[in-house]
């Protein structure tokens, strides 16, 4: 019996003109070659299953070390590729109803985020960097339909985070093994992993440290999943520790307290969870850290250059209180405020070396304003907000593993956040991944909570049955 595949003569014209093109680029630069044949082979991906490509991005959130095509990053080459490929997605497809028409109210809120983003380029000092900002803006924003879009069962949801899970084991075991030399970074000795800073591999990890433990306490989770995942929490305390990251440290501290809090029936393991967390760093920069580790983590005064960095994003919010200094023009306009009343020690990272604000929500405030920080404020309170409203509408479900699996994601996303308020993470994938998760699970939930709360079918005839005489 034989089989014949048809397809459109346009189609396979097609896909042989890209493998030529390919082939003749490979003999130029292979590895330029290398990366189209790889986002080809991503968009193909996606196309058959949209959450396998969000399961990819999640995970190359954490891989931000992998080799560039000029400024262009593999997360941000596997964000644009996930958006093209979610608008074919859509629109080859018969598919439910996606974000517009179940949440209208917060699809606006990121429509008008953005076009306040683009407004503030009429008075912005850098409209260069402005447009840079907007292009990585927009596509994280567009990570809300589509992940509203990929997630749609449980099997989505364990999938993405499972991905989340292994990006972050990847990331701590390669800041423990692999320390940065001397003249790799800033701050010798302190562990990057595959993010390439130590602050930001702390906030990362924060989120893998509590989600690989959501993992390993649930049940129904197959049982080396759950092995491996618990495996996986003390490899990010670790690596948390080893980051010598104040900010990471006071983050993981704070997202400890919040797990006992919004914990539920699972409190008792949230508090031995948070005890051990405490009481390992508290063990740690005690007993075994190098005297060196140790002053950097009890030495707060002045840190290095942020408190010069959040003086001047201050006077650029008394300047700009309203409009701010137009978005991505932080770095770039803070010369600007360099002299006014008031001491700044590191004026080379104002002069010399621009920096970004090292407070992700004074920067947006600074530049895009109160509207941009109200509305960006917004963006994630309703999505955190539904992914703690969803753990309680799986746990009246009795969906124990997805009401188990939210909660550790709402107390990771928290201790990411937290940790934004020491580094600047407006454009971070991983966030913008996690955060978009929230939607998606509040629909899920209520799904779950309908089927379990519809009445039974009654038996045929039972309606027309009469009442037994009394």
């Amino acid at each position: 019996m034989s089989i014949r595949l048809e397809a459109p003569t346009w189609l396979i014209a097609g896909l042989l003109a890209m493998a030529l093109a390919i082939g003749l680029v490979a003999g130029v630069d292979p590895p330029i070659a290398a990366a189209v044949a790889i986002g080809l082979g991503f968009v193909v991906l996606v196309l058959l299953d949209l959450t396998l490509g969000v399961c990819a991005l999640a995970l190359l959130g954490f891989l931000e070390v992998l080799p560039k095509i000029g400024n262009l990053s593999m997360a941000k080459l596997a964000g644009a590729l996930l958006v093209l490929s979610w608008i074919g997605y859509v629109s080859t497809r018969e598919h439910s109803r996606g974000l517009l028409a179940e949440r209208p109210a917060f699809a606006y809120v990121l429509l008008m985020f953005i076009g306040w983003a683009a407004i503030t380029l009429a008075w912005a000092d850098n409209r260069g960097a402005s447009l840079h900002a907007l292009s990585r803006y927009a596509p994280n924003l567009v990570l809300f339909p589509v992940v509203f879009t990929a997630v749609r069962s449980r099997r989505d949801v364990v999938r993405i985070l499972g991905a989340v899970v292994i990006g972050a084991a990847i990331a701590a075991a390669v800041g423990i093994l692999k320390p940065p030399s001397a003249g790799a970074v800033a701050d010798a000795g302190r562990a990057t992993g595959t993010i390439g800073d130590a602050n930001e591999l702390a906030a990362a990890l924060i989120v893998g440290l509590f989600v690989a433990g959501g993992f390993a306490v649930t049940r129904g989770i197959d049982g080396r999943a759950r092995a491996a995942s618990a495996l996986v929490v003390p490899l990010c305390l670790a690596g948390i520790l080893l980051s010598l990251s104040r900010g990471g440290l006071i983050a993981v501290a704070a997202a400890a307290a919040v797990a006992v809090i919004v914990a539920g029936r699972w409190r008792a393991r949230a508090s031995l969870l948070a005890t051990v967390v405490v009481a390992t760093g508290l063990f740690y920069f005690t007993l075994l850290a190098p005297p060196v580790a140790q002053e950097r983590v009890t030495q707060v005064a002045g840190g290095t250059g942020r408190i010069d960095l959040w003086t001047v994003g201050g006077r650029m919010v008394e300047a700009h209180p309203i409009r701010g200094i137009g978005v991505g023009n932080f770095a770039s306009s803070s010369i600007h405020y360099l002299l006014r009343p008031g001491i700044i020690t590191r004026a080379d990272f104002i002069i010399t070396t621009p920096k970004v604000a090292h407070n992700t929500y004074l920067q947006v405030l600074a530049e895009m304003g109160a509207p941009g920080l109200a509305l960006f404020l917004a963006i994630i309170g309703f999505a955190l907000g539904s992914t703690l409203l969803a753990a309680r509408r799986f746990e009246r479900a009795g969906a124990t593993e997805l009401e188990i699996l939210c909660r550790a994601l709402f107390v990771g996303l928290f201790g990411y956040l937290v940790a934004s308020f020491f580094i600047s993470e407006m454009y971070s994938k991983i966030m913008w991944v996690l955060l978009a998760m929230g939607p998606p699970l509040l629909v899920l939930a209520n799904r779950q909570l309908r089927d379990v709360s519809a009445p039974e079918e009654a038996p045929p005839g039972a309606a027309s049955r009469p009442a037994a005489a009394s």
